[in-house]
């Protein structure tokens, strides 16, 4: 019997993939199932990596689908320019299954406003929506059903829907288990702390949601491809009685192994591998900044770059061409991406309310 390694292809084999490359050399990208033209209506939700690509794409000219405007007065509010619609980040598994179902009526959550210390009322699902609050409840409900048309039209018109996991940890309500971005007491909601229990998903857990979320998706979109991707920002801070370092083990790698099943499991979905590309140790953590949490822009860039060469079509349709384009146009395009996104700024990030 011949070694059935023996003819395996050069990526397939750590020595001759990694050890004899440097690491700004090697590309884990093997197939690429998806393939984005200028034309192609891509959605993004997640972490706050995700509005990364986001600027990406709008920087480049794709067409990133934006389905919600900011009321008057709201016109500077980055939930309104850097996300599909205003849902801000979506950090966990339960909250992007919860906004499809909060979306379509499925899902009713028994808190669905805060009030203040100012009298004022907050959306638990988007505090950033408004940081000092409504005046009065009907404002903030009426907002509340434009959001979630938007919403909607997110879910049925992209062609392509990107989401960036993020955690595992959250924080629920006790009685139907709605998750919202961050707990009250690190917004101006000291009162509601006590509706409020903190999760941490399993990967069967997060499974079974993911499944059924994409299994919704597809009824309200039946030709919708999905591409998943981990956050490579490491977690800011953790609620278990353990050290951080191996909560963020433990997020980063349940992250992963759902991407790896989802993906394994249905033929409309695909990973993009961000999360190996800055964490992996042959990186050296290069291109992580001083404090090992935040990525560095070199490494956005390394990204981007990645995303654009595999993902990102050729075809301009905005000047159609003859002849298809010649074979160094992703290399171009990938040189391009990257001075683009090294000096990204301004992403909307609510898990930095943890910090102290």
């Amino acid at each position: 019997m011949s070694h059935p390694y023996r003819d395996l292809p050069d990526h397939q084999y750590w020595r001759r993939a990694i050890s004899s490359h440097t690491w700004d050399e090697i590309d884990p990208i093997v197939d690429t199932p998806v393939k984005l033209q200028r034309t192609t209506r891509v959605a993004t939700a997640g972490s706050c990596f995700a509005q990364r690509i986001a600027a990406s794409l709008m920087d480049q000219g794709y067409s990133y689908l934006k389905t919600e405007d900011p009321p008057r007065g709201q016109e500077e509010n980055p939930l309104y320019g850097q996300f599909s619609a205003a849902y801000g980040n979506v950090y966990t598994v339960l909250q992007l299954h919860q906004l499809m179902g909060r979306a379509y009526g499925t899902f009713k959550p028994e808190i669905n406003y805060w009030v203040n210390s100012q009298g004022r009322y907050m959306d638990p699902f988007r505090p950033a929506v408004r940081e000092e609050g409504f005046e009065t409840l009907d404002e903030l409900l009426e907002l509340q059903k434009s959001h979630l048309r938007a919403v909607r039209r997110v879910f049925e018109e992209c062609e392509v829907f990107l989401f960036t996991f993020g955690l595992t940890e959250g924080w629920l309500a006790k009685g139907d288990k709605a998750a919202i971005p961050v707990v009250p007491g690190a917004v101006d909601c000291p009162d509601w702390n006590d509706r409020y229990e903190f999760h941490n998903a399993r990967v069967h857990e997060m499974n079974e949601l993911l499944k059924a979320f994409l299994k919704d998706l597809r009824l309200v979109n039946p030709t919708v491809e999905v591409i998943l991707t981990v956050s490579p920002v490491s977690m800011i801070a953790t609620y278990e009685k353990q050290h951080v370092l191996l909560s963020n083990t433990y997020t980063k790698s349940a992250l992963r192994v759902v991407a790896e099943e989802t993906a394994r499991d249905h033929d409309f979905v695909s990973y993009f591998p961000s999360f190996e590309m800055v964490h992996a140790h042959p990186s050296q953590a290069q291109y992580y900044e001083d404090d090992f949490r935040l990525v560095r822009s070199e490494g956005v860039a390394r990204v981007m770059a990645m995303f654009a060469k595999h993902y990102l079509g050729n075809e301009d349709s905005r000047k159609p061409r003859s002849k298809p384009a010649p074979r160094s146009v992703n290399k171009e395009l990938a040189e391009e991406t990257a001075r683009e996104y090294a000096n990204v700024a301004g992403v909307l990030c609510d898990e930095e309310r943890l910090a102290f």
